[in-house]
């Protein structure tokens, strides 16, 4: 008898390991289910998956409130409850009780006809059972009656706060889409992105199918809205004015030419040489049949400012605005030039939102994802079928470039380079020196400790290549430092050195007219007022300056231009030359 009852329980046994259920246990005096957590689990998918109050689990398992960790053992509570069984074939009234933790004479009460034996299909109610949780698939042979979930009372959710994610939806990767927008797409963090589809790096592809949680309090219905036919119109890459005689143009410039109390002479100056670089470019243009009355207007006056200069009444008649050099003041005349449809100019670089809502604004400056699409364009140029590591920065402004370099990496064709790139740390980035005799590290940090660590370590070493930001060069460690001889790959919006040819050109003429020495402002004011005011002229097939190159691409329709030409420069001897 002993022998009989023992094989009964190993055939048991073998039955509800074979079925993958998972595992009971004892603890604290109660039964629970063993749960290994595995990827993408959360509190909210336990408590639906088992049935359990949130509560009573993070009451069972202290700490798990902090997240859960791949691989971690959580012991969810039992919540008895009353199942429908279909019998399934071999099984009998024994391994049925066993199954469920009753009495047999509990299933037979409530089953009379089960005392005759078990049928195949025959369906069994189960009062008071501890349901089996199927962890490799759904069952089919279990009914669970279903019963609601009790909500976290406000003690629990004080104690532990309590945050769900709804659900995980699977999200197919669209074309031009990566990691990182998907990340503030849907407001779930890269990490967590990575860790949830086992992704080693940022790098995703279209068409590829990934997961996301999303957050239940983030729900909500949406309506479906018909999605109009994509048109395939192409956006004009160059500025267009109405064809005229003479045109009006408006310069402001922090010239501060009345020395008021907030004077300084750093701005006036570099704002001086700006005017007289932007002078030579129109005489020039007028050389070539433009006819033109150019307004300055000196924003930083004592008798006046933007905001009163934007309440002269032919400011409304200018062709086109030459925008302020600082940001604040920039973005006044902006909105002003969007609100009356007038064309305007952004010497330096200014935000994306200014070029937004008008169609005649242009950007002449590349923005931070433009350089970090040339630097990514020209290590894929410069190491077409080796392994790049990225040294991967730690706050908010070297994450962002980072995604902007991984984005623009992972866009180049394969056609153009097969190289491939490792997403390293600063604590493990030092391991991958063994890969290859040369090695190229990518670090878009502007941590300056750390930055200057690195390129120290390296200074003397001919096998390793870096590529780095421009703000580096405006470090005193680095370019006015005779014992720091660093040397790294950048890219910069412009190129302003005395040895280039241009500007040995360019800076003939410049002493000629006003016997001072070039400067890199002047350059900038000539480059600026000749690229934009060619274009009233119909004149655009000159795409560089003496230290700029334009490449002019629409933001879309009915918005402004951005430049996108840049250089490739690097940093070797204290000077930096093109590559």
């Amino acid at each position: 008898m002993k022998q009989m009852l023992l094989f009964l329980l190993l055939i048991g046994s073998l039955y509800v390991q074979g079925q993958q259920y998972a595992q009971l246990t004892e603890r604290e005096g109660k039964k629970c289910y063993v749960h290994t957590v595995s990827e993408g689990n959360n509190l909210y998918g336990l408590q639906q998956l088992y049935a359990c109050p949130a509560e009573e689990i993070l009451n069972m398992n202290p700490g798990i409130e902090r997240g859960l960790t791949s691989g971690e053992i959580v012991f969810i509570p039992v919540q008895r409850k009353t199942v429908k069984h279909t019998v399934a074939p071999k099984e009998t009234l024994y391994l049925v009780s066993k199954l469920y933790d009753v009495s047999m004479d509990s299933i037979t009460k409530y089953n009379p006809s089960a005392k005759n034996g078990l049928k195949v299909n025959q369906r069994l109610l189960i009062p008071n059972a501890v349901a089996r949780i199927q962890i490799d698939e759904p069952s089919t042979s279990v009914e669970v009656m279903q019963q609601e979930i009790p909500k976290p009372s406000e003690a629990a959710k004080s104690k532990f706060n309590i945050s769900f994610s709804d659900q995980v939806i699977s999200h197919v990767v669209l074309p031009q889409e990566s990691l990182y927008t998907i990340s503030k797409r849907f407001m779930v963090p890269v990490p967590e992105l990575q860790s949830l589809n086992h992704l080693t790096s940022s790098r995703v592809s279209p068409g590829q199918s990934i997961r996301i949680p999303i957050k239940k309090e983030k729900v909500e219905v949406v309506p479906i809205r018909a999605v109009p036919p994509k048109r395939m119109e192409q956006t004009p890459d160059e500025l267009s004015f109405p064809a005229r005689k003479s045109f009006e143009i408006a310069l402001f410039l922090p010239l501060n030419l009345d020395s008021t109390a907030s004077y300084n002479r750093f701005v006036s100056s570099a704002a001086l040489d700006y005017y007289m670089g932007a002078k030579l470019a129109l005489d020039s243009l007028s050389r070539m049949g433009l006819i033109a009355h150019v307004h300055v207007y000196d924003y930083e006056a004592a008798t006046q400012n933007v905001n009163t200069i934007l309440e002269k009444p032919e400011l409304k008649d200018m062709d086109i605005l030459f925008a302020p050099l600082q940001q604040r003041e920039a973005e006044i005349v902006s909105a002003f030039a969007r609100r009356n449809e007038l064309a305007i100019a952004f010497p330096v670089y200014m935000k994306e939102s200014e070029l937004l809502g008008n169609p005649n604004a242009v950007c002449l400056s590349p923005s931070t994802a433009n350089l970090m699409e040339l630097l990514a364009l020209s290590v894929h140029r410069q190491f077409v079928n080796q392994t790049i590591v990225l040294i991967k920065g730690e706050n908010e402004q070297d994450m962002k470039n980072d995604a902007l370099f991984l984005e623009a990496f992972h866009h180049v064709p394969s056609s153009v380079s097969k190289a491939k790139i490792i997403e390293a740390t600063w604590k493990n980035y030092r391991q991958y020196e063994v890969m290859n005799e040369d090695i190229m590290y990518v670090c878009l940090s502007s941590d300056k400790a750390k930055v200057l660590t690195l390129l120290e370590k390296y200074k003397e070493n001919p096998h390793v290549k870096l590529y780095g930001l421009k703000e580096w060069v405006e470090w005193k460690e680095v370019s006015g430092t005779i014992a720091n001889k660093y040397t790294f790959t950048y890219a910069s919006p412009s190129y302003f050195s005395y040895h280039s040819p241009t500007v040995q050109t360019f800076h003939k003429k410049y002493r000629r007219t006003y016997s001072a020495d070039l400067t890199k402002m002047s350059c900038l004011g000539f480059d600026a007022t000749l690229m934009v005011c060619r274009q009233l002229l119909e004149k655009t097939a000159v795409q560089s300056g003496v230290i700029s190159n334009y490449q002019l691409k629409q933001m879309g329709t009915g918005n402004g231009y951005q430049n996108t030409a840049g250089f490739i420069l690097q940093f070797k001897g204290f000077e930096s030359k093109p590559e």
